[in-house]
């Protein structure tokens, strides 16, 4: 079945009708608030360094030595924190996927 040049320029970043635009964007920002609160629930577990120590090192975008100076921990505790606050995530949703799995 040959492709149109309408259906492959709106799959590659074509013209986009403004109404299908407009609920494409609201789905997009549902889904950033929704992954937000689920960020928020997972991290809420996590003691005060290790989300601190994450927020800024891993989604923030600071270096060690930037973290550890605005958390006052030492840039090797930052470390600690952050693998040790990613591991226990990681825990915390392979829980999660396996409770809802039952």
């Amino acid at each position: 079945m040959p492709i149109s040049e309408d259906s492959l320029g709106a799959s590659i970043g074509g013209h986009l009708p403004i109404e299908d635009a407009e609920e494409i964007a609201t789905q997009d920002d549902r889904a950033h608030v929704e992954s937000s609160l689920d960020l928020e629930k997972l991290m809420a577990g996590l003691s005060p360094n290790m989300r601190q120590a994450i927020q800024y090192v891993k989604l923030d975008g600071l270096s060690i030595s930037e973290a550890a100076a605005r958390t006052g921990m030492s840039e090797s505790n930052v470390k600690v924190s952050v693998h040790r606050g990613l591991r226990a995530l990681a825990l915390q949703i392979s829980r999660e996927r396996h409770d809802h799995e039952d």
